[in-house]
């Protein structure tokens, strides 16, 4: 009986541990989508007259928000997009090889 639930312990703290992972990867994935989706509309300078683009720009700002603060965050890189758009893009896919890079390795024996 002791046996059984140390097993379901065990179980619920893997379940928790898989939803933590879970819901990270999905809100990952959901602010990669939008920073790629803004820059593409950037870059291809959509008009302000497409509703979803404009949606789309508003609605990511805050991401980029951060890397405005930095000096000639404004400057023009491609097309519409700014230095602050292609930096937040650059940094939001660049933190899966940082956490490539810090993976534990395990010894054996």
């Amino acid at each position: 009986m002791i046996y059984q639930r140390r097993t379901s312990r065990r179980a619920a703290q893997v379940a928790r541990s898989q939803l933590a992972v879970r819901l990270g990867l999905a809100i990952y994935s959901s602010l990669c989508a939008a920073i790629l989706l803004r820059t593409a509309i950037l870059i291809f300078q959509f008009p302000d007259t497409v509703w979803t683009a404009r949606w789309i720009v508003l609605a990511s700002y805050p991401i980029v928000l951060p890397f405005r603060l930095v000096p000639a965050a404004n400057r023009a890189v491609l097309g519409g997009a700014t230095l602050a758009d292609v930096t937040a893009l650059l940094v939001l896919f660049a933190i899966p090889l940082l956490l490539i890079g810090r993976r534990s390795r395990s010894t054996a024996g």
